[in-house]
């Protein structure tokens, strides 16, 4: 009999633990989850509030008039069309943060003598346009005026008179712009010493050097360094006799005429 006491108060020992243990769990994880619902409720209400806090705070800076631009600050503006472009940035106004950048530089970019354009806000209320403009380097007559074009064929201006810090390309047609196209990048570099460009009876490109009597055909590279060469050849060899062309278009040769008369 005491033995089957012994086993029966083990045995109701075992339930009871086990009961014990259960309710303990049971309590474990509803304090648990209480815990992790009130984190969830703290959590959500900091992001609200956050959210509240940075929409305010946006909504603040972009109704803020301080933030209103005021000026553009124009860094190597165009020379030939200075006033149009400060008629168009004045179309652009209100709160620097939302200005269209996109937008402006597409209009600015149309103007022929922009080559390229960056724009930088500076706060609160000035906006920085920085030009990289084209480079008037050709001129020729045209409707009696004399159109400015750069190194790449784009006729920036028209002006009444001639400059002289310009070359000068005679005798030409609208239609013959194109064949010079190869050459104008070369003679940019040596503009100082070309007086002229032009074309002859059989509408090939050719250059009148300063202080060279004779007309030149040009190499669409390399032109100075080609020139020099024959020089260095035409004094060493003695040609006193006036010439009347060299041509320097095929490598390592020179081909010349002298005038008719000597």
């Amino acid at each position: 009999m005491r033995e089957l006491s012994g086993v029966g108060l083990r045995g109701e020992a075992d339930f009871f633990r086990r009961n014990n243990n259960r309710s303990l769990n049971r309590q474990k994880r509803i304090r648990s989850i209480r815990i992790q619902g009130i984190h969830m409720v703290a959590i959500l209400v900091v992001l609200t509030m956050g959210a509240l806090l940075a929409y305010r705070a946006g909504h603040f800076m972009l109704t803020w008039e301080r933030l209103n631009v005021s000026s553009f600050q124009l860094v190597n503006p165009p020379h030939f069309e200075r006033d149009h472009v400060r008629s168009l940035v004045r179309e652009y106004r209100g709160n620097i943060l939302t200005l269209d950048f996109q937008s402006l530089r597409k209009r600015l970019l149309k103007i022929r003598e922009v080559r390229s354009v960056s724009l930088t806000r500076r706060l609160p209320s000035t906006v920085v346009v920085n030009f990289e403009l084209r480079v008037p380097v050709f001129q020729y007559e045209r409707s009696g005026g004399y159109r400015i074009m750069d190194r790449d064929g784009v006729v920036l201006d028209q002006g009444r008179e001639p400059c002289d810090h310009l070359i000068t390309l005679k005798g030409l047609r609208e239609a013959d712009l194109p064949r010079l196209k190869p050459y104008l990048p070369e003679l940019e570099k040596i503009r100082g010493n070309v007086r002229y460009v032009g074309l002859d009876s059989l509408r090939r490109v050719v250059v009148k050097w300063k202080g060279l009597p004779e007309i030149v055909y040009p190499p669409a590279r390399n032109f100075d360094r080609r020139l020099q060469d024959y020089l260095h050849w035409k004094r060493k060899l003695g040609l006193t006799r006036p010439i009347r062309y060299v041509d320097l278009r095929f490598e390592n040769r020179y081909y010349f005429a002298y005038r008719k008369e000597a």
